[in-house]
């Protein structure tokens, strides 16, 4: 299965998908399989190859819908389609994060590598959109430049794996608060307890959402254009 996925795949989507489906696999090995244990108990293997199918199953299926709606969802939501992501709103004259020269050396390397000439000050104050757009596609551009550089690969990562850890809170958190009533009733306090820490943990993530996900977004940011400007 390793060898199906690259490293962001399996560091930025896998992970996170194992993440999400925690409260889901203590709830099947928990409560479910204790339904029936004279099936499962009676035929081993049969338990075994059960539980590595139905957890693949689910993991590919959390993999492809965190993916989906992370972008759709979240990310388009947070930052407007990139026209307001780090690596947009870093060049535009407006912004205080980078100096007026840097920005001015990074705009330069833009217009001799893709031949782009983004807004003067001028321009860009009388139409921010158009500004926004053209870093937006300049920017892509340089993703495809600078690639998997030695930084920019492990930041990029990070970033994908809090994105699709808080859009996995949305099916984590019903999940764990659906295990804190089961669990209850069952008299089970260690794995109440367990469901209880999980909920909270989730919780966190999803309220404190968008600060996390800036936090990591601006690191990309910073090291992508770090990296940019160290190449030929």
């Amino acid at each position: 299965m390793i060898k199906m996925f690259s490293k962001y795949e399996i560091q930025a989507r896998v992970f996170p998908a194992i993440i999400t489906l925690i409260p889901v696999l203590v709830l099947s090995h928990f409560y479910l399989y204790s339904l029936i244990p004279e099936l499962f108990d009676s035929i081993i293997y049969t338990k075994i190859i059960g539980d590595i199918s139905i957890a693949l199953v689910l993991l590919y299926l959390v993999i492809q819908v965190s993916r989906f709606f992370s972008k759709k969802l979240l990310q388009d939501k947070v930052f407007k389609n990139e026209l307001f992501f780090p690596t947009t709103s870093y060049l535009l004259y407006s912004d205080s994060n980078y100096s007026k020269e840097l920005k001015d050396k990074i705009r330069e390397k833009i217009k001799i590598d893709f031949s782009i000439e983004l807004l003067n000050e001028n321009s860009e104050s009388h139409d921010e959109n158009l500004a926004r757009t053209k870093i937006k596609e300049s920017v892509d551009l340089i993703r495809s430049k600078v690639k998997n550089g030695r930084l920019l690969l492990q930041h990029n990562i990070e970033y994908g794996f809090i994105r699709n850890i808080i859009v996995g809170t949305l099916i984590s958190i019903p999940i764990s608060i659906l295990n804190i009533i089961v669990f209850n009733n069952l008299g089970n306090r260690i794995i109440l307890i367990v469901s209880i820490l999980l909920l909270v943990l989730y919780f966190v993530i999803l309220l404190i959402r968008n600060k996390i996900l800036v936090y990591f977004a601006n690191n990309y940011a910073k090291v992508l254009f770090n990296e940019y400007l160290t190449l030929d």
